[in-house]
């Protein structure tokens, strides 16, 4: 906590969360660690150009899908990659460069997976080695979705769209509160800590913990989660935390600011023990990143072959190391279940997408790459469940040098546990097709992001119950359970 403001935020949310424990009870046991890591895709991810489809059919592959993509599709290139003891290895060069230039890099164009129609973009090489692996689930045309529908009974109004359909603060509330019919204040993840309030005993670090910022994601009726700086938290000051002590010392008659007191003296040695943790466990590792390097050390542009124009985005890489550490930390605490937040924005491409969207997928990919990894070193690769989110697909159709807000996409999930394929239909690329809600290419989803988080917290030991009350829209799907966890 590097100012007040950090301060008071982090006591208020240990606060609430102190009280709520004392108060709201429950007795979900866990014999076993788990955790999950959500990395939010901020601004509405391309989905189809991160992974392309790359089959024959006429209508839900490659040949309609660059007809509907001229200006900015991906070039039908299978490119290989080289491996070193089942590792991969790009010490000797990324097979995606062209030119040291991740803009035309970004086209260039992609590798192709045994069994299955859709292919990983040139800049993602770590994620299509771990695919290859059968580590990574696909899961293609998912968006939020009240009900399965047809474009015909949207037409008729027959059935209901979500509220405020492709816009970015209203889809990304939808996406956080796991509900597509309505901007509760909640989410899923707040409902899930509410109903497992005492899943890890009553240990200050609850369930919840957000990697940088505040987000919807955690709030829930009875509970909120931690904020934690990528770099660490910190102390507050000698001077400062002297000062605070002694007005906190004041003997107040006000039997509200009595409580506080308590409650803000209960957050300063909260603070201190998750210092202290911080502190004292230091994590090496002997593995290194593709390129013969530290693991979550930032390559170097020569290695990554790239401009100083259009340099990677990796600031997910420190993120996804903080995440390494404090998983290491819960499990060692004793801690059962834990879900990691991080953000990850930068994905409304409007315009030069092939610039803007190329750096955000190779950051990703690297940190991704390095964070498997290290939880491969630590023993917890069975353990940690890491998956995508966005505030929404983006447009088939082009806009001649990017693609627009749109519906369906194609996510994925990455994680010893994981079913690595493709799960779900392929859709019908054809720009004003059943399967397009307009004449852009804007996807009806064919899976709903209550299936996708159902399917991952089925996995992390939510019941039938819990499930019902996390993500209620389950119930409005036949199928429940995607298949891609084990």
């Amino acid at each position: 906590m590097k100012n007040r403001r950090d301060f008071l935020k982090f006591s208020v949310a240990i606060s609430a969360l102190t009280l709520n424990r004392e108060l709201f009870a429950d007795t979900t046991d866990f014999s076993d660690y788990k955790a999950l890591v959500v990395i939010y895709n901020g601004g509405g991810n391309d989905g189809f150009n991160t992974f392309i489809p790359s089959g024959d059919d006429q209508f839900t592959g490659y040949s309609n899908y660059i007809k509907a993509r001229e200006n900015i599709g991906v070039k039908d290139v299978e490119l290989s990659l080289t491996t070193t003891d089942n590792q991969l290895d790009l010490s000797g060069g990324n097979p995606y460069n062209q030119n040291s230039d991740l803009t035309q890099s970004y086209t260039k164009g992609f590798y192709r997976h045994a069994n299955m129609d859709l292919a990983t973009n040139a800049l993602m090489p770590e994620i299509a080695h771990l695919i290859n692996q059968g580590k990574v689930a696909i899961v293609t045309n998912v968006g939020n979705l009240i009900a399965p529908a047809t474009k015909a009974e949207f037409k008729a109004k027959t059935k209901k769209l979500p509220p405020f359909l492709f816009a970015h603060n209203h889809q990304t509330k939808l996406t956080m509160n796991g509900e597509a019919s309505k901007l509760d204040y909640t989410g899923w993840a707040g409902r899930l800590f509410d109903n497992w309030i005492d899943v890890n005993s009553g240990d200050i670090y609850g369930m919840n913990i957000s990697v940088g910022r505040t987000e919807h994601l955690f709030y829930g009726d009875r509970t909120e989660g931690l904020i934690i700086r990528p770099g660490g938290p910190t102390s507050y000051s000698h001077i400062k935390r002297e000062i605070y002590e002694q007005l906190l010392a004041d003997r107040q008659d006000d039997k509200f600011r009595q409580l506080y007191q308590e409650l803000q003296q209960h957050s300063f040695a909260m603070q201190d023990t998750i210092v202290n943790d911080w502190k004292s466990n230091t994590l090496t590792f002997n593995s290194t990143n593709a390129y013969g390097g530290e693991l979550f050390s930032e390559p170097s542009k020569e290695q990554l072959q790239q401009t100083n124009i259009v340099k990677a985005d990796t600031s997910i890489l420190k993120q996804l190391k903080a995440v390494t550490k404090l998983a290491y930390i819960g499990k060692n605490r004793g801690l059962k279940r834990q879900i990691f937040f991080v953000y990850d924005g930068g994905y409304d491409t409007h315009n030069n997408q092939s610039a803007q969207h190329s750096r955000k997928l190779r950051g990703m990919s690297l940190a991704i790459g390095d964070f498997q990894k290290a939880l491969v070193e630590i023993g917890m690769e069975n353990e940690v469940t890491t998956f995508n989110i966005s505030d929404f697909g983006r447009s088939i159709g082009d806009n001649g040098d990017g693609t627009d807000h749109a519906w369906g996409s194609n996510l994925f999930v990455v994680g010893g546990a994981v079913k690595g394929g493709l799960y779900g239909t392929l859709p019908n690329l054809t720009l004003g097709s059943d399967d397009d809600l307009s004449h852009k290419g804007r996807l009806i989803p064919t899976i709903s992001m209550s299936q996708y988080y159902g399917t991952i917290l089925k996995w992390f030991g939510a019941d039938e119950a819990t499930l019902k009350k996390v993500v209620p829209e389950l119930s409005n799907f036949d199928v429940k359970d995607l298949g891609f966890m084990g």
